[in-house]
C-alpha cells in the first residue's frame, strides 16, 4: 500500500497506556509514521518516550493545549510531511495488525468518507465500548449501514474521535478543530463540519480498536461539564440554524434546572446554571465559530514549532 500514513497520538500522564499503544501500532501490517504529542505531562510520558522510542517524532508542550489544538499541532505536520491520511489515536487505544490498513482499504475506494472509525470495544476486547454502544450504535447516530465485502459499514452522523482515520482532502477542506473548544465537544463539531462540506462519517466494523477506560468512575458534576462541552458542539453545528441550537440547548437546561431542584442536588444546580452561562457568554465566539467553519480551510504551515535537536517543543 503506497500510502503515507501519519498516526498522531496526544498524551497526558498517559505512563498507564503509552507503552501499549506504541507497541500495537508499531506492529501495524502498513508502514506508518508516528507523531506524539505530549500536553504537558507530569508523570513521566514525555520522558519514557524520549528514552524509549527516541525514532519516533515528539512535540512537547509546556501546557495542556486540549484534545484538538494539541492534534492540530500534530496534523499541520502532517500534511506538512504531505500525509495522505492521518489516523488519530487515543493514548489508551490499542490496534490491531490490520486495524489502520482496513481503515485505508475502505476509504481508497469510498473516497466520499472524510472520517472513518473502527469498531470501538473495551480494552480487553470482552465487549463494546460502553459509549461506542450507546452512542454510536443508536438509532439516533445511524444513518444507514451496508455491506461492503462482506463486513458492515455504517454511515454515521457522529463516532468518538478515539480511532479516527482522517483523509488528506477532508483536512484540506474541512480544516483543524475549531479552537473554541478545549476538552469534549470537538470532535462532534468537526463531524457536523465535514457533512456540511460533503464528506460522510463511517465505521468499519471488521477494522476493530480497542479503548482501555471501561474501570473509569466519572462524577456527576464532570458528566454534566461533558454535557455541556457537547453542547457546544451543538450550537457550531453548521447544519442547522443557530436559533433551532439554541433552543435545543435551552430545553436540556431548563429540563435538568427541574430535575435537580426536584430532587435537591444544588451542587448539580449551580453548575447546570454556570455551564449554561457560560455557553451564553460565548454567543460571539460561536457565531463567528460558524461562520468560519462554512468556509473552505487553509492550513498554514505552523510556525509556532521551533526544532530544538531530534525533538519539538511548542511554544
Amino acid at each position: 500500500m503506497n500510502q503515507n500514513i501519519y498516526v498522531i497520538i496526544v498524551t497526558y500522564n498517559g505512563i498507564k497506556w503509552i507503552k501499549r499503544c506504541l507497541r500495537d501500532v508499531l506492529l501495524s501490517d502498513v508502514n506508518v509514521n508516528i507523531i506524539v504529542v505530549d500536553n504537558g505531562s507530569t508523570d513521566g510520558t514525555g520522558e519514557f518516550i524520549d528514552d524509549t522510542y527516541p525514532e519516533l517524532e515528539l512535540i512537547k508542550t509546556s501546557a495542556n493545549l486540549g484534545f484538538g489544538q494539541a492534534n492540530n499541532m500534530g496534523i499541520k505536520k502532517a500534511l506538512g510531511y504531505g500525509a495522505d491520511y492521518v489516523f488519530l489515536l487515543n493514548q489508551d487505544g490499542y490496534v490491531e495488525k490490520n486495524t489502520i490498513r482496513k481503515l485505508v482499504e475502505f476509504q481508497l475506494s469510498h473516497p466520499d468518507y472524510g472520517v472513518l472509525s473502527p469498531q470501538q470495544r473495551n480494552g480487553d476486547g470482552s465487549a463494546l465500548d460502553k459509549k461506542f454502544d450507546s452512542i454510536v450504535l443508536s438509532s439516533s447516530c445511524i444513518i444507514n449501514s451496508f455491506e461492503d465485502s462482506g463486513t458492515t459499514v455504517y454511515n454515521v452522523y457522529f463516532v468518538m474521535a478515539a480511532f479516527w482515520l482522517i483523509s488528506a482532502e477532508c483536512l484540506k477542506k474541512v480544516g483543524l478543530f475549531d479552537p473554541i473548544f478545549f476538552h469534549y465537544g470537538e470532535d462532534g463539531d468537526y463531524l457536523s463540519r465535514i457533512r456540511y462540506h460533503g464528506f460522510k462519517t463511517g465505521v468499519v466494523m471488521n477494522s476493530i480498536g480497542y479503548h482501555d477506560r471501561h474501570e473509569r468512575v466519572v462524577a456527576d458534576v464532570q458528566q454534566l461539564k461533558s454535557f455541556y462541552a457537547s453542547q457546544l458542539a451543538s450550537l457550531t453545528n453548521i447544519n442547522r440554524t443557530l436559533a433551532f441550537c439554541f433552543s435545543k440547548v435551552t430545553y436540556y437546561y431548563l429540563k435538568f434546572s427541574g430535575k435537580y431542584l426536584l430532587n435537591l442536588k444544588f451542587d448539580l444546580f449551580k453548575e447546570n446554571n454556570s455551564a449554561f452561562l457560560d455557553l451564553i457568554f460565548k454567543t460571539n465566539r460561536i457565531i463567528a465559530a460558524r461562520n468560519n467553519n462554512k468556509k473552505t480551510a487553509s492550513i498554514l504551515a505552523d510556525h509556532e514549532l521551533i526544532m530544538t535537536g531530534d525533538r519539538v517543543e511548542a511554544q
